[in-house]
Parts: structure tokens; sequence; C-alpha cells
């Protein structure tokens, strides 16, 4: 709470993004009241929270593109589960079911990797959206903490299907401020990349991406 009066919220501008969004605490989901959940006294969504439902994507199931219900998020069908279900699900403005998950220009990219823990081999930049397929630069892991380095200055292609949004933090050398990077010139001196993943800052409550 001593952090949080310093801190700004940022609206969310992709599908990746509105699922990492915090359920609870986030002045865009807000109660009747208009109080972020969690935060009006009424310790909405408890046993929820406690199940380790904290952030949009855990209540969304992207298979059948709908809400779960209180069995599929593993939780008991006790009335007060039901009304809080509600309440959470109702107070999210965004419908992910609407959303254009694929990737844009400016993204950072992996391919899918189910149950994958550590930063992912090869990121791409995408520079360039066609119907099916992306041109990307090209970026490789050099060391186990998420380091990657381009591995030219071409582009190559890749589909649009099977991959997932990344987040991408540059320092201009070491120790200097680490900021998040959107696109990058390859000049004489590039920046230092890190892919910022399980293997990154690991085991926090909150999920620093969304916020700056």
């Amino acid at each position: 709470m001593s952090v949080r009066p310093g801190l700004c919220k940022s609206k969310s501008t992709s599908y990746a993004e509105i699922l990492r969004q915090p359920v609870f605490g986030n002045p865009f989901i807000t109660n009747h009241e208009g109080k972020p959940l969690g935060f009006s006294g009424r310790n909405e969504g408890n046993v929820l929270a406690n199940a380790d439902h904290s952030r949009v994507g855990d209540f969304w199931d992207p298979e059948t593109k709908e809400w779960k219900e209180l069995s599929a998020l593993g939780v008991s069908l006790h009335s007060i589960n039901k009304s809080n279900r509600e309440l959470i699900i109702t107070s999210i403005p965004w419908n992910p079911a609407s959303t254009n998950d694929k990737p844009r220009e400016g993204d950072w990219v992996s391919k899918k990797e189910i149950g994958q823990t550590t930063p992912p081999e090869w990121v791409y930049l995408i520079t360039e959206v066609a119907n099916a397929t992306a041109s990307a630069l090209e970026f490789k892991k050099i060391s186990g903490t998420g380091q990657i380095q381009a591995t030219g200055s071409h582009n190559t292609t890749i589909p649009l299907e099977g991959y997932t949004s990344v987040r991408i933090l540059a320092q201009d050398g070491h120790g200097a401020t680490l900021r998040l990077v959107k696109d990058i010139q390859l000049g004489k001196k590039p920046p230092i990349l890190w892919t910022f993943e399980s293997g990154f800052v690991a085991n926090l409550l909150w999920d620093p991406r969304d916020w700056h």
C-alpha cells in the first residue's frame, strides 16, 4: 500500500494484456460503488483469490471463449462464491472474446510452449503483419537469465498462429534503468535486452508489466 500511490495504471491494448490484468486493486475493475475490488472493505473473492484466481485470465476459458464456472475454478458452489464470481465477472470492463489476440506491429512474441517456466530460446519483434504471416527480427537467448541478442539485421517470416506475446526490457548499459521496449534500432551499440519471464523476477504478488 505504501507503493501504490506512486503507481500509474495503464490501459490494456491487447488480448494478452487484458488477460494479465489483476482483478483486485485494479482501478479499471470496480464494484457498483466505483471502488476497486478488494479495497471496499467487503473482501470480494477471498476464496477465489486463495485458489490462485487473481487475474482476468484466471477466470477466462480461451477454448470455449466464455467465463469459467465455479467448478472449473476449483471452488465450492457456495452462494457467496457464486455471488463473488458474478460480481468479479460483471465488473471486468473488457470482453476477451471480441479482442484480437493476433500479434501486431511492434509486438514481441515467442513460439507457444506448453508448461514453459524459463525464458524462451527465441523471440521475435514484429515489424510488419500480412494476412497469415508477419515479418520479424529474430533474437536468440544468450544467457540463462534471459538476455537476448539479434541474430541479424534482416527480417524473417513467421506465421501469426502459434505465437504468444512476451515482454522485453532494455538497458543502455549494465546497471542502467530498465525500460519496456516496443521497437529497437540496431545500431553500433544496441541496448542490452532481457526477456521478462519467470526466470527474471519470480514469485511477485503483482505484475509490474502492467504498471509504469
